[in-house]
């Protein structure tokens, strides 16, 4: 996996503007694993994406995740700071990549977990409640002998032990981060997209490499690439040299 850095951070930023969330998840995984075809990554389950994009974000942007949300209760600001390596730990110990099978009502049940494939698949549906129906059907499949089909919101295959398995099975995608709100005292938990977040970062730190580069261009010259292909640490000696 390589860091998101220099010309390989301009081009993520570049290709992912516009795009929403699950595709900007594939796009970065995509940059650092040029060996993983995208569509293999489309297969991934989302606890495995969100393995993968929280030890993308430790080695582009360091061990500490730092973040904010709004306290429920009374509206304010919450700050949270979540090391890596724990994420990282929780949902390797959580993630279970084996399809379940069961038997019930005489039907035999095999249940996966969810990729980016079946969200995208379902992006267009006309409401959430369509939207998880469809989910579950692509995730499912219940066979009575040699029979197999699909579930659906009214076959016999989406039954409470269905979607309980369902929850179990997807729960290390489920990342969330607990506060104390420092002015009502309340307790918080905030999800943490780390698509959405990760994506953020790769925004604000490209910007700040365009701005560099803007301003030792106009002091020195310097063409895009040839700065592009400075470490961090001479271009901020640079900048240094130029505010002092």
């Amino acid at each position: 996996m390589r860091a998101l850095t220099g010309e390989l951070l301009l081009t993520a930023w570049d290709q992912g503007t516009g795009k929403g969330a699950l595709a900007r998840g594939l796009l970065l995984l995509s940059l650092v694993l040029p060996e993983i075809d995208r569509q293999q990554l489309a297969q991934l389950s989302i606890a495995d994406r969100n393995l993968r994009l929280l030890r993308l974000r430790e080695l582009s942007f360091g061990p500490v995740l730092q973040g904010f949300g709004v306290c429920s209760q009374c509206s304010a600001q919450l700050e949270f700071a979540v090391p890596a390596g724990e994420l990282i730990e929780h949902v390797k110990q959580q993630i279970c990549e084996d399809p379940v099978t069961w038997s019930e009502n005489g039907k035999q049940h095999q249940l996966r977990a969810v990729t980016s494939a079946d969200l995208l698949a379902t992006l267009d549906s006309p409401s959430e409640k369509d939207g998880e129906e469809r989910l579950l059907a692509r995730c499912l499949s219940v066979s009575s002998g040699s029979v197999e089909v699909e579930a659906s919101s009214d076959s016999p295959g989406a039954t409470p032990t269905v979607l309980e398995k369902f929850n179990q099975l997807n729960a290390a995608a489920e990342l969330n981060c607990a506060v104390t709100c420092a002015v009502c005292s309340s307790p918080q938990t905030l999800d943490l997209d780390i698509a959405q977040f990760l994506w953020l970062e790769v925004r604000s730190a490209a910007k700040r490499l365009l701005a560099e580069i803007h301003e030792l261009a106009w002091a020195y010259g310097w063409s895009e690439r040839s700065l592009l292909r400075m470490s961090p640490a001479r271009r901020h000696a640079y900048m240094e040299m130029l505010s002092g």
